[in-house]
């Protein structure tokens, strides 16, 4: 059974594969899991506009269509989860001031990472924290391993 799959009837747009196929990528590198990520985080690609909700749970992801009441959205270019994988850990830490850490941080400030949501924190803390936290698990998984 695959950790990371497409909802039902979803027809995915190229940025929804690429996602897919990044975090298919990275499960397969943990033991075919994601481990520890219980969130729902939306995803926006600025380059394309396309909108996609990741349902964490059961050590696996459910790729939505759409932004459907995700805990916090980002919006990016496309590329950013692809150069996270090329950014090596070292003790399960991305090493950010590795060359190619230096390159994704000067690619964030060209095309800022924008986050949606965080109003969350005074709505729902636990919930809000919790997303948080996933995002920076959902790092380090995705940084190479060195």
């Amino acid at each position: 059974m695959q950790s990371v799959t497409l909802s039902d009837g979803f027809q995915a747009g190229p940025f929804a594969l690429l996602v897919q196929g990044v975090l298919s990528d990275t499960a397969q590198r943990h033991g075919d899991k994601l481990p520890g990520l219980r969130s729902r985080l939306g995803l926006i690609a600025s380059d394309s506009q396309e909108e996609i909700t990741l349902v964490f749970g059961d050590d696996g992801c459910l790729i939505l269509s759409g932004l459907i009441e995700p805990d916090l959205t980002f919006c990016a270019e496309s590329e950013l989860l692809p150069r996270l994988q090329t950014v090596p850990a070292v003790l399960g830490v991305p090493l950010f001031v590795s060359p190619a850490g230096l390159e994704l941080m000067w690619s964030l400030l060209l095309h800022p990472l924008r986050v949606y949501g965080l109003s969350l924190i005074f709505i729902n803390p636990r919930r809000a924290g919790r997303a948080l936290w996933d995002t920076a698990r959902l790092v380090q998984l995705l940084a190479g391993t060195y």
